[in-house]
């Protein structure tokens, strides 16, 4: 099997792949887009299939090659491979659908979509605090950039405001 890793690595490589394109090359930045997000998909698919139907063990990835707390540890199980899948078909649907909008806004909305992605597969793998916070203010910041890329006038004063609010829960999420 794949290892788990590669659901982060594919997804922010595609990220920063993206960010090497030229900027009229919409239609082959959602290529790239499509692409990550349907390997994802089926990296999580054969991990589910793997760990239902043929019985396989529940993985624990110790990267750098040492263990906890000298490295990330990350764990797929039944139920993280569950909602391993979840994240990637939704946003490979979402990718989908919103076509006509990504390659309004460019590569960079691309980019934003595929850290929200790889963000939530974080926090379903980790099981370290510390990268757990981390994987969290991913999602905040790329969540705040999603509202932004909003047509409507209001898009920059709410995602102004939600990006405020995430760094207030951050800081009590830190000093609790």
């Amino acid at each position: 099997m794949v290892s788990p890793i590669y659901l982060i690595v594919v997804t922010l490589g595609a990220a920063f792949l993206l960010g090497l394109l030229n900027e009229r090359r919409t239609g082959l930045a959602h290529l790239v887009t499509l692409i990550a997000l349907a390997t994802a998909s089926l990296i999580s698919f054969c991990w589910l299939w793997n760990l239902g139907m043929d019985g396989a063990q529940t993985a624990n990835i110790f990267t750098a090659g040492t263990a906890p707390p000298f490295a990330i540890n990350l764990r797929v199980g039944l139920a993280e491979a569950s909602l391993l899948l979840i994240i990637h078909l939704t946003g490979l649907i979402s990718a989908i659908y919103m076509k006509d909008m990504l390659e309004r806004k460019g590569r960079r909305a691309m980019a934003v979509l595929l850290i929200a992605i790889m963000a939530l597969a974080g926090i379903v793998m980790t099981r370290d605090i510390f990268n757990l916070f981390v994987f969290f203010e991913l999602v905040a910041i790329s969540t705040g950039g999603m509202v932004l890329l909003s047509d409507d006038e209001r898009a920059l004063s709410a995602g102004i405001k939600y990006l405020v609010i995430a760094q207030v829960i951050s800081i009590l999420l830190l000093i609790g």
